[in-house]
């Protein structure tokens, strides 16, 4: 088993990490630079082309649960943190997650940047997390008044860990299963989708049939924003707001026929 830390990893490279079932898993352990950390049981590079600056054998016994040890609580929003204490207390403004590799546990850029930006507009909405992971954001629309909630993921292995987290958190009105956006078969206030731009690209003009008042999207490298945004159709939506952190954004848009 191999350990490789990247400095950088190009969208190609995590979609085809993600083929073999790998996840990179973002580190700053120690307030050292943020790093992608992959585990192998055979060499990467003839997978991924990127410039790994460290590899070391590991002992491939419990070194998918290791990783575990080095992240840490912290804050999602101004208003909601996350723990990892499943003896802990879940309320308002305290999150419990499990982690599980890849699901989200709070520590990416990404999933603050989507929480920040739904959080002021989920409140008496019904919520649609795409791509849910660990149910992360679904579970903070709940505590932040969202009426009914529906998160799924394409990944089997996800739905154990979304529905242990919503049992932790006691989120009563949260469903959830395995599938792709046109698994959804309700209409929703809000479409939250925090995944990379190409799949964003792909699922949007599913959300665009289902006309909701708001759609969030996070996942989005700040290189690619303006691109991003001009290859989407929005021409019934308005950008309410955008948020930033490290090198990802994500952007919140209101519909116009709904103001």
């Amino acid at each position: 088993m191999y350990e490789y830390r990247f400095k950088q990893l190009s969208e190609d490279s995590v979609l085809a990490l993600e083929e073999r079932g790998l996840y990179p898993i973002e580190e700053d352990f120690k307030g050292q630079d943020i790093c992608f950390v992959v585990y192998y049981e055979d060499r990467l590079e003839d997978i991924i082309p990127d410039e790994w600056f460290s590899r070391v054998e590991v002992q491939d016994t419990g070194w998918d649960t290791k990783w575990k040890e080095f992240i840490k609580p912290g804050n999602l929003t101004d208003t909601l943190k996350y723990i990892f204490d499943t003896d802990g207390v879940s309320d308002e403004n305290t999150i419990i997650i499990n982690p599980a590799m890849a699901f989200g546990t709070g520590t990416h850029a990404t999933t603050r940047c989507a929480a920040r930006l739904s959080e002021p507009v989920v409140a008496g909405k019904t919520v649609a997390d795409v791509g849910c992971g660990s149910g992360i954001l679904a579970i903070a629309a709940a505590k932040r008044g969202a009426s009914q909630l529906y998160a799924f993921d394409i990944d089997p292995d996800a739905l154990g860990n979304t529905l242990e987290n919503i049992g932790l958190n006691h989120c009563d009105n949260i469903s959830a299963w395995t599938g792709g956006i046109e698994s959804l078969g309700v209409k929703t206030d809000v479409v939250i989708a925090n995944i990379i731009t190409s799949v964003l690209k792909m699922i949007h003009p599913h959300v665009l049939e289902m006309a909701p008042e708001y759609i969030v999207y996070s996942g989005i490298l700040q290189e690619e924003y303006e691109e991003f945004m001009k290859e989407i159709d929005i021409k019934d939506y308005e950008i309410v707001n955008t948020a930033q952190e490290a090198e990802w954004c994500g952007v919140l848009l209101r519909c116009r026929t709904q103001r």
